[in-house]
């Protein structure tokens, strides 16, 4: 993942950084320095096998105050030495982190706090984002996928799953569905441990499936094959093509399939029959993950900036070329907090305009819990965590 972002990048420089905020993974190296501050808790916790010590992380109060935040506290998941942070989820209650050397350490939301951590297994195994339903931690590495506890850590289940998988799971009732590099689309019956049903699609399935209703989920390959199946057959919904797969998750709002594709467009399909409600053409790859909030898609392309459009009808609300990014959450109603791989802004959610922004350097990546009104995970290139809320 590259860290290095240049103060006033072009827009093809600006759409190159995003790409990493855009990724649901976490790349970060323990071995990255980091200047201090006074803003930060206890900064050492036991890992499971090792104690680290983190450096501490510098904090623009002033900046967050403009932008409607305040810190909360600094905590730091546990790493086995010389390990990275592969991926970070947030909860309401929690935080989900997983590093290299199979660390798995779940952290409080209101304290910082780590409430457990452990080594799962071999240092070498390599585990997809975790996916957590109640109050179980659904685990899955390339081969097995694992049921914990979250109260504390307990291994509940450890499941063969028979094939390599390439995503984390799409949890719908008692089926765990994952797709592979070889790309098979398949669920997996957990209460009785086999593959209820497996689809093959033209080309790897790098993104995780998502839930379109009820009755299906829909998947996308690399080389853009979109099909949606019925969960408990796997029987053919929709079926589309498009010229190249994409880096950003699949958005529905169970009426529309959102596509931000690596063929230079972002789509709308109709989730019953495949039907191209719309197309947004771009002269480069659109690599940034869109957001879907009150009938509006938020998207980056390489042309328009950032951009509000219509969710049916594909009408471009308004668009902003100097900024582009992610939005993370909507501010009271009224501001989007945007996370542009370099810095935190505050956009005017009806018109575009820039309202306040910070600088923030040393980042790899930041995790909300809510669309609307979210706390913010801020997670550092030396492995911290800061959790900032509404003033």
């Amino acid at each position: 993942m590259n860290h290095s972002f240049e103060k006033n990048p072009t827009r093809n420089q600006l759409t190159r950084s995003l790409i990493s905020a855009a990724a649901f993974s976490v790349a970060m190296s323990m071995s990255v320095g980091c200047s201090s501050s006074s803003s930060s808790t206890s900064p050492k916790t036991d890992a499971a096998d090792a104690e680290v010590v983190a450096p501490e992380w510098e904090i623009s109060h002033a900046g967050w105050s403009e932008l409607g935040y305040e810190w909360q506290w600094t905590g730091f998941p546990p790493l086995q030495p010389g390990a990275v942070l592969d991926h970070a989820t947030a909860y309401d209650d929690i935080l989900v982190f997983q590093g290299s050397g199979s660390t798995l350490s779940v952290l409080e939301t209101n304290t910082g706090k780590v409430r457990w951590s452990r080594q799962v297994d071999r240092p070498a195994t390599l585990f997809q984002e975790s996916v957590r339903r109640g109050e179980t931690l659904y685990t899955a590495s390339d081969t097995d996928l694992w049921e914990f506890n979250l109260h504390n850590g307990n291994t509940i289940d450890r499941d063969a799953l028979g094939t390599l998988v390439n995503t984390s799971p799409l949890l719908v009732d008692n089926l765990a569905i994952f797709g592979t590099l070889s790309g098979e689309l398949f669920a997996f019956e957990m209460v009785n441990d086999f593959k209820l049903w497996s689809y093959r699609f033209d080309g790897p399935i790098n993104t995780p499936a998502i839930q379109i209703d009820d009755n299906y989920i829909a998947a996308i390959s690399e080389n853009g094959e979109i099909r949606s199946l019925e969960t408990v057959n796997a029987h053919t919904g929709m079926s589309t093509k498009i010229a190249g797969g994409s880096d950003a998750n699949l958005v529905s709002d169970g009426v529309g399939i959102y596509v931000a594709s690596k063929d230079q467009s972002l789509y709308a399909f109709d989730a019953a029959d495949g039907f191209r409600f719309w197309r947004v053409r771009s002269s480069a790859p659109v690599t940034v993950q869109h957001t879907l909030h009150e009938g509006v898609v938020y998207a980056t392309t390489n042309d328009t900036g950032l951009a509000a459009i219509d969710s049916a009808t594909g009408e471009m609300i308004w668009n902003n070329e100097s900024v582009g990014g992610w939005v993370m959450t909507v501010s009271e109603g009224n501001e989007l907090i945007v996370w542009s791989g370099y810095e935190l802004l505050s956009i005017d959610k009806d018109r575009g305009d820039v309202l306040s922004r910070i600088p923030l350097e040393g980042i790899a990546g930041i995790r909300t819990n809510s669309i609307d009104d979210g706390d913010l995970y801020v997670v550092t290139l030396e492995g911290s965590v800061a959790k900032f809320s509404h003033k």
